[in-house]
């Protein structure tokens, strides 16, 4: 197998294309030093893994204020009189005394 033009269009356009140059510019330097680029991008990680801790520990603080300053109430105010009709099943008695709800 060789490698070239086969037919009569594509040795024609080669020869025309053969006398004609080509801009290929490569770019030897970066616009950006490596160095500069390694530093802002380690800054960042600094700075986003600094604010992470910060929330765990926000998160911690708030936690245990928030678990220090509970105050345990009753469910129910065993003080007050409950409806004996809200007490009993249906289909038994009522009587005059009053039973805490359960």
């Amino acid at each position: 197998m060789t490698i070239g033009a086969k037919d009569t269009i594509d040795i024609l356009l080669v020869k025309k294309y053969a006398t004609l140059k080509v801009d290929n510019p490569q770019i030897q330097t970066s616009m950006i030093n490596p160095e500069k680029m390694y530093e802002a991008m380690n800054d960042y990680a600094q700075m986003h893994l600094a604010m992470i801790n910060m929330q765990q520990n926000l998160r911690q603080t708030c936690i245990k204020a928030i678990s220090q300053n509970i105050q345990y109430r009753k469910s129910r105010n065993l003080k007050k009189k409950v409806n004996p009709a809200m007490t009993k099943p249906m289909g038994q008695k009522l009587d005059d005394t009053l039973e805490p709800a359960v």
